[in-house]
């Protein structure tokens, strides 16, 4: 039976006499202006236009996607369906990640739609909903190779997807072959990324791969993601010849622009070659690359009118699109023009702080990530030091005012210098007094400078309970701001039980710089109050996991390799990388979260912008010897007693009192010990560091106002340092003949598939900082450049310890 889609009007074959099938993409607010500006103003017939011209210039089914940020995507779903329905001959495409939007269009269609889309980036619970409902419809699917580990790179991994995808959808819940169309996703060749010049190939060969092992599927591609980053004549002329050649490997649908597809025949050899050789990565044995080849041979090609050139625009609105995109090329010459019709400081007030103020609204939305929002930063900074020697100098300046520090012991300042990013750029004034500043010093400065508001911030939980204890020192003075609480400790319940009580002005819990951003225009806008939480306990044994666990108390006792401790600085820095999470750094220090993108948006930019980022900073902190890691590790005879574990070492006994779980299973780190009856056991510790240029680096980042730079290193130094924890551990299970089954991938590691676990101090296991004081002395790191605060913080910043637990039970927990 023919693989089909239908309209009210027509059926159409999936797979073509003459492949492929033409999926027009225009109809999508992400991809399209005009699309996006007759959906905003909600004026259906300009809607339905997009989609009739993409039918006239050769559109044989429309993808049509409505999901945009503020909107009900469920209500305009429903109305653009039935205004389609009616009007178009070619079927529909519908393209929604939401089951629920999904659920309500599909008995609309008089016809046979096609989903987009699928994956198992969840493991598979959308999926399932969506295949039922595609089967309950009668409605073909797209199935994006995208897992829990992410977007799939290589032939391999991409078919190993489709397997996995193909074995649910088609066994599991009923669905045909012919009702899947696998897109095997592609990246840009166009990056110059060493990971990506295979991308083509890659997608190539994956295709004739799944066609072979999966018959009866079809395939469909983005095509254009081939060309993103490049001039947009090159990329009609390389999308085109990309196009032909996964067509010949058995691509079925493309979802194009059908109006920029350009027959083969029509390309020159010359330009065709070129493109071959981009595609392929061949040609290596020339002067240059094939992308500088491919570059160099477009240069004078006449780019089309896509989008609304700069120059057309108000130089007003210039200077908006210059903040929202991050851009500062030409900024000099743009600012002199406006200060011929502005004041400048009527430029800062009326075009810059709103553009800044869209910043944080899109980023609050999800349609801006955080290392964006700081390249936008960078620009409102860099305007007004263009501006400041134009400014007439204004007495009294009445600007909203932040006092803003770091509390006692806590050298940790990420969190605290992106809160003084935001604000200052969102037109607040912000005195940022540092790091380690007890509440003496914050009392004084209040004092001094009257501040509207006080910000706190502090990393450890040491901290968090230094922050109530502060806020009391502050009433004894008899401050009266409102104080803004900020860190990773702490929660909003602690803010409201414990930290409330202790001050008359309102208290307020601040999850990151946004929500201080939003504390700020309540402050100014008289609306902010404490923080207030209502929480009730869980009932008894609702939570969830094993009511109890038997510790295997015969686990033998391993042979270490030496008692006391030692140290290494001959670390290569090049072994730790194979142990960085690059899925924590790229989404959780970086930012680069999908947010509102589609998976193929979020694929191009992490093919583009994440990992050539990745790939550059590794290549500089190999090349430059900016990384000196150390180590410093040892073995001890310990015993478990009770909730402590003591350690034994030269005569002395060094006692590790850990916390237990107050709910079941009600474990402690001490239960996976043996005790002294039980013959006693051995326990690793060690501290690990990247030396101190790295922070330092990221402090001159801060420093001169390169605010996206700044995160990205301090995050990539933050997770290179855990990699360095990671790999030593590993070590020691070697040492320690415990090895057995080691992991083969990063994820292996992050779900802890080896024996025993390591315990990091600070964290939920042993959260009590004050343990490093024994570490120190069992170790003795500042052999390794390695230092204590008067609060337990280690320096240089980017170290870390941990207690190394054999047994093959001890795993994370949560107390």
């Amino acid at each position: 039976m023919k693989a089909q889609v239908a309209s009210l009007y027509q059926a159409v074959d999936l797979q073509q006499e003459i492949p492929p099938l033409l999926i027009g993409e225009r109809c999508n607010p992400n991809g399209s202006k005009a699309f996006r500006e007759a959906l905003l103003a909600e004026d259906w017939d300009a809607c339905l236009k997009v989609a009739l011209d993409q039918e006239a210039r050769g559109a044989q089914v429309l993808d049509l996607c409505v999901a945009y940020t503020g909107r009900d995507e469920k209500r305009d779903m429903l109305t653009l369906v039935k205004t389609f329905a009616g009007s178009c001959k070619a079927p529909l495409m519908l393209d929604s990640t939401s089951p629920e939007t999904l659920e309500a269009a599909l008995p609309l269609y008089p016809g046979r739609a096609i989903i987009n889309s699928i994956n198992l980036e969840d493991g598979g619970r959308n999926l399932e909903r969506i295949c039922r409902l595609a089967k309950t419809y009668g409605a073909a699917v797209v199935a994006l190779t995208i897992t829990e580990a992410g977007m799939a790179l290589t032939c391999e991994k991409k078919v190993a997807a489709a397997r996995r995808i193909y074995d649910l959808a088609v066994n599991s819940y009923g669905l045909r072959p012919q009702d899947i169309l696998f897109d095997l996703l592609t990246f840009t060749v166009g990056s110059g990324d060493e990971k990506m010049v295979n991308a083509a190939v890659e997608t190539l060969d994956a295709i004739r791969r799944v066609k072979q092992e999966l018959p009866g599927v079809s395939f469909t591609l983005g095509v254009s993601n081939i060309s993103f980053g490049l001039r947009p004549a090159a990329r009609k002329v390389l999308n085109s010849v990309f196009l032909h050649e996964a067509v010949a490997a058995g691509l079925n649908t493309a979802i194009v622009d059908a109006a920029k597809v350009i027959p083969l025949n029509s390309i020159s050899e010359q330009d065709r070659e070129v493109c071959y050789d981009l595609l392929f990565n061949r040609g290596h044995d020339r002067e240059l690359s094939p992308l500088m080849r491919f570059i160099e041979h477009f240069e004078q090609a006449a780019d089309g009118d896509e989008d609304e050139p700069q120059e057309s625009l108000r130089y007003e609105e210039q200077l908006r699109q210059r903040v929202l995109k991050g851009d500062r090329e030409g900024l000099e010459d743009l600012l002199s023009e406006l200060r011929g019709r502005w004041r400048p400081l009527d430029i800062i007030n009326n075009l810059l702080v709103p553009a800044m103020r869209e910043v944080g609204e899109l980023f609050g939305r999800g349609e801006l990530l955080l290392p964006f929002v700081l390249q936008s930063a960078e620009v409102m900074k860099r305007s007004v030091a263009l501006l400041e020697p134009y400014m007439e100098r204004i007495e009294g300046e009445s600007r909203t005012s932040l006092l803003l520090a770091t509390v006692a012991g806590d050298v940790h300042d990420i969190g605290k210098n992106l809160v003084d990013i935001i604000l200052s750029n969102n037109g607040y004034q912000v005195h940022n007094i540092g790091i380690k500043v007890p509440a003496e010093e914050i009392i004084a400065r209040a004092q001094e400078l009257q501040p509207d508001v006080i910000g706190l911030s502090g990393l450890l939980v040491k901290s968090a309970l230094l922050m109530k204890e502060n806020l009391a020192q502050f009433r004894q003075a008899g401050l009266k701001q409102p104080v803004l609480l900020g860190g990773a400790a702490l929660t909003a319940r602690y803010v409201a039980d414990d930290c409330v009580p202790c001050y008359d002005a309102p208290v307020v819990y601040c999850a990151d710089a946004f929500a201080g951003l939003k504390a700020m225009r309540e402050f100014e806008a008289g609306t902010l109050v404490a923080t207030k939480v209502e929480v009730r306990e869980a009932a008894a044994g609702s939570r969830p996991g094993p009511r109890a666990v038997e510790i295997d108390r015969e686990i033998a006792v391993p042979e270490v390799p030496f008692f006391g401790s030692r140290t290494c600085s001959e670390v290569d820095p090049a072994e730790v990388f194979p142990f960085v999470n690059e899925q924590a750094l790229f989404r959780g220090r970086w930012g680069y979260r999908r947010g509102k993108l589609s998976a193929e948006d979020y694929a191009e930019l992490v093919a583009t912008e994440v990992l050539p980022t990745y790939e550059r900073f590794r290549q500089e902190v190999l090349e430059s010897g900016l990384l000196q890691p150390r180590v410093a590790w040892g073995y001890f005879r310990c015993r478990g007693e009770g909730d402590e574990l003591v350690l034994e070492h030269e005569g002395r006994d060094f006692h590790f009192g850990f916390p237990r779980q107050g709910f079941a299973p009600h474990l402690c780190i001490s239960d996976f010990f043996h005790n002294e009856e039980e013959g006693g056991d051995v326990a690793g510790l060690f501290v690990v560091t990247l030396g101190p240029e790295l922070a330092e680096k990221t402090r001159a980042l801060y420093a001169a106002a390169n605010y996206k730079d700044y995160l990205l290193w301090h995050g990539f130094g933050v997770e290179v340092t855990d990699a360095l924890a990671e790999y030593w551990h590993r070590k020691m299970r070697f040492e320690m003949g415990i090895a057995e089954g080691e992991p083969e991938t990063i994820g292996d590691y992050v779900v802890q598939r080896y024996r025993g676990s390591r315990y990091g101090f600070g964290y939920p296991a042993c959260p009590d900082l004050e343990l490093q004081r024994p570490i120190f002395e069992l170790l003795q790191p500042e052999r390794i450049g390695v230092s204590l605060t008067e609060n337990c913080e280690m320096v240089p910043e980017m170290t870390t310890s941990a207690l190394v637990a054999h047994h093959p039970q001890a795993k994370y927990f949560a107390v």
